[in-house]
C-alpha cells in the first residue's frame, strides 16, 4: 500500500534556521527581561526582583490577547514614561503579533518602530548613567529582537549585526546581576546553539567565529533548571526547550511534555495548541491530537486570534488523514474536500502543499469507495500542484491503477 513517503507539515517550518544569527542574542538579552522585579510599594518598575504587575501583562501576551496586553504596557508606560520596561514589553507584544503567522510581513514595521521607541528610551537613560541596568538590559533585547526578524526576512547582515551588538549588553547585564536565577534562560540558549548551529548549518560559521563557542549539554541543563525554577522566563525556557527537542534533537515525547504545559498553561495561544497537536500525531497519539485539530478548526472558522488559514488547512488534512487511515472514507471525503474547498484564498506557496496531499488522499478515498471517474479527476489535479512527499509519482502510479488496500 504506497501513500506519500513522510509525515509532511508542508507550511513553513516551526523553527527558522535564518533568523537565528540575530535572534540567539535577542533571546539572550531577553532573559533578564523575562526575569522580574523586587516586588514594588510605588510605582516604578524594574528589571530586578519579581512584580507581578509585569507578569499580568505577560501572561496577556502569551494567550494572545493583544490588544489587552497593549493597554496594559500603555498604562505601564504613562505610569513610568522614562522607563524602557513598559515600552520593551509592548514590542514583546507585536512580536507575538508577528510570531503566531510568521509568514506574513503585515505587522513587521510596526514592531520596528515599537522597538526603536524602546532604544531611544534606553539611549536617554545611558546618557544619563552609562551602567543603568534596565537600560543595558532593555537596549540589548530591543536591539537583538530586531536582529531576529532581520534575518527572518532575509537580512543576513542586518542581523548579524544586531547579534554582535546585543551580546556585550548581556554580558554588561550579567555582571550587574550575577545572582538572577533566569539568567541561565540566556545562556542556555547560547550554550545549545552556540554549539549545535555551526556543524547544523555551516552557513553561519564565518559569524559563529566572533563569538565564543558553547556548550550543547549545559545549555540544555541550565534550559531545563530554568523551565522548572524560573519566574518570567518559564515559559519562554519551556517553548524553546519544545523546538529544541522536536526540531534539533529530534526527540519527540520531552518536546511533547513542554508544548502540553504551556498549552495547558495558555490554552488561547494558537502555537502551542497547534504543536501539541503536531507533536501528538508525530507520536503516533492520534486520539489525543485529534480533538486539539478539531477545536483548531472551530476556532479558526470563529476568527480567533493566531488561528489562521495556514493552520486550520493542517488541521483538516490531519483530520481527512485520520479518517483515511480508519477508513471511515465518508468522513475522510468531507474533510479532504473542506481543504479543497479553500484553494482560491490560498496565496502562499507553503500552503498549496496541503493541497496537493488532500487531492492525492482524495483520490485514494474515491478509488476506495469505487467512484473511479472522481479519483482520476483528483489525480489529475495533483498534476498541476506541488509536489508534497512524493505525491506526483503516486498520482501517476494511481492513474495507471487504482489505489487499493490490497496494494
Amino acid at each position: 500500500m504506497s501513500e506519500p513517503r513522510r509525515e509532511a507539515h508542508p507550511a513553513a517550518p516551526w523553527i527558522r534556521r535564518r533568523g537565528w544569527l540575530g535572534g540567539i542574542a535577542a533571546l539572550l538579552v531577553l532573559t533578564g527581561a523575562m526575569a522580574g522585579v523586587a516586588q514594588q510599594t510605588d510605582s516604578t518598575y524594574t528589571a530586578r526582583g519579581f512584580d507581578p504587575r509585569l507578569q499580568q501583562g505577560i501572561d496577556l501576551i502569551y494567550n494572545l490577547r493583544f490588544d489587552e496586553a497593549d493597554q496594559h504596557f500603555r498604562q505601564v508606560i504613562q505610569t513610568d514614561p522614562g522607563n524602557p520596561v513598559g515600552y520593551f514589553f509592548r514590542a514583546m507584544t507585536g512580536w507575538w503579533r508577528v510570531l503566531v503567522d510568521l509568514d506574513s510581513r503585515s505587522h513587521d514595521q510596526a514592531f520596528y518602530d515599537l522597538l526603536e521607541e524602546c532604544i531611544q528610551v534606553c539611549d536617554r537613560r545611558l546618557e544619563q548613567d552609562p551602567m543603568d541596568f534596565d537600560a543595558i538590559l532593555f537596549k540589548g533585547g530591543a536591539v537583538g529582537f530586531r536582529g531576529r526578524l532581520r534575518g527572518d526576512r532575509g537580512q543576513y547582515l542586518g542581523a548579524a549585526s544586531d547579534g554582535l551588538t546585543s551580546l556585550p549588553l548581556l554580558e554588561k547585564s550579567r555582571e550587574l546581576e550575577p545572582t538572577n536565577k533566569d539568567i541561565l534562560f540566556g545562556q542556555g540558549i547560547y550554550n545549545y546553539f552556540a554549539e549545535v548551529f555551526p556543524g547544523k548549518y555551516p552557513v553561519v560559521k564565518p559569524v559563529m567565529v566572533l563569538l565564543p563557542s558553547g556548550n550543547r549539554q549545559q545549555g540544555l541543563q541550565q534550559l531545563r533548571q530554568v523551565a522548572a525554577e524560573g519566574r518570567y522566563a518559564r515559559a519562554e525556557a519551556a517553548y524553546f526547550l519544545a523546538q529544541i527537542y522536536r526540531v534539533f534533537e529530534e526527540d519527540k515525547t520531552p518536546a511533547l511534555q513542554y508544548l502540553a504545559y504551556l498549552h495547558d498553561r495558555y490554552p488561547d495561544n494558537a502555537v502551542f495548541h497547534r504543536n501539541r497537536a503536531r507533536t501528538l500525531v508525530d507520536l503516533g497519539r492520534w486520539s489525543e491530537a485529534v480533538p486539539l485539530f478539531e477545536e483548531y478548526v472551530r476556532r479558526s472558522l470563529a476568527g480567533q486570534t493566531g488561528y489562521h488559514l495556514s493552520g486550520r488547512l493542517e488541521a483538516l488534512y490531519y483530520l481527512g488523514k485520520n479518517a483515511f487511515r480508519k477508513r471511515r472514507l465518508d468522513e475522510a471525503a468531507t474533510a479532504f474536500a473542506r481543504l479543497d474547498s479553500l484553494d482560491s484564498r490560498i496565496d502562499r506557496a507553503g500552503d498549496r502543499g496541503y493541497l496537493s496531499l488532500a487531492n492525492l488522499f482524495l483520490g485514494m478515498t474515491h478509488d476506495l469507495q469505487g467512484h473511479r471517474d472522481l479519483a482520476v479527476t483528483r489525480y489529475r489535479r495533483v498534476r498541476n500542484l506541488p509536489d508534497q512527499g512524493g505525491s506526483r509519482e503516486l498520482a501517476e502510479e494511481y492513474l495507471e491503477k487504482p489505489y487499493s488496500d490490497l496494494r
